[in-house]
C-alpha cells in the first residue's frame, strides 16, 4: 500500500500538525479492516511539505511518522508517512486552540474538560495537554505532541483528563489520558 495525501496547514504553523497525521493514520488503519484497536504513533521528525506519502511497510531509521496498529485478533501493520518529493502550496485551516480549551481546569500537571466542545478528538487531546505544559511546566517553550500510544478511535468523550504521570526536566513527559474516567491511552511531549 502506499498513497500520496496532501494536508492543510493549521493556523499559522508552516507544518503539518501532529493532530492531521494521526487522523490520517487512524482512517488508513481502518481502510485495511481495523476499525478499532490499538496505534502507536510516533512523531519523529517535523513534516513541512504539506504532500506527503503514506506506506505499509517496515519501519526504517529516517521515516517522518511510525504507526505500529494492533487488533484484538493479532492483526498487525506498521504505517509510515514521510514527506513527498513533489510539494505544493499548503492550504491553511483555522484552528483556534484557546476555544478548544475553553472551560478546561488546571490541576496540580493535570488538566480536565467536562462536557467537550470541540468536535475532533485528537485535536481535543493535544491542544488540553499543551495547555496544561504551558501552565504546569513551561510556558515559554514550544511544546510539541510527539507521540500517542493507545486506543482508537479515541471514544465520544464527555469528561478528559490528562495527568502528567513522568517528566524528564522540560525535555519529555508522559501522560496519561483518560476519557470518561477511563485510561485510553499515554501521550508524550518533548
Amino acid at each position: 500500500m502506499s498513497e500520496v495525501l496532501k494536508f492543510a496547514f493549521k493556523g499559522n504553523r508552516d507544518y503539518v500538525h501532529g493532530t492531521s497525521l494521526f487522523n490520517a493514520l487512524a482512517c488508513a488503519a481502518s481502510q485495511q479492516g481495523l476499525a478499532h484497536g490499538k496505534i502507536d504513533v510516533s512523531f519523529k521528525h517535523m513534516i513541512r511539505n504539506p504532500v506527503c506519502v503514506l506506506e505499509q511497510r517496515s519501519p526504517m531509521s529516517e521515516d517522518s511518522v511510525v504507526a505500529r496498529v494492533s487488533g484484538q485478533n493479532d492483526e498487525h501493520f506498521v504505517l509510515c508517512l514521510n514527506e513527498a518529493s513533489q510539494t505544493e502550496t499548503a492550504d491553511r485551516q483555522e484552528f483556534d486552540e484557546p476555544e478548544v480549551c475553553r472551560g478546561a481546569v488546571i490541576g496540580d500537571k493535570c488538566i480536565v474538560q467536562e462536557n467537550p466542545h470541540h468536535h475532533d478528538r485528537i485535536e481535543l487531546l493535544v491542544s488540553l495537554c499543551k495547555k496544561m505544559h504551558q501552565e504546569c511546566i513551561d510556558s515559554s517553550k514550544r511544546w510539541v505532541f510527539s507521540r500517542y500510544d493507545g486506543q482508537f478511535p479515541i471514544p465520544t468523550p464527555g469528561k478528559v483528563e490528562l495527568r502528567i504521570s513522568k517528566q524528564i526536566g522540560t525535555r519529555l513527559t508522559c501522560s496519561d489520558v483518560l476519557v470518561n474516567d477511563q485510561k485510553i491511552a499515554t501521550m508524550y511531549f518533548s
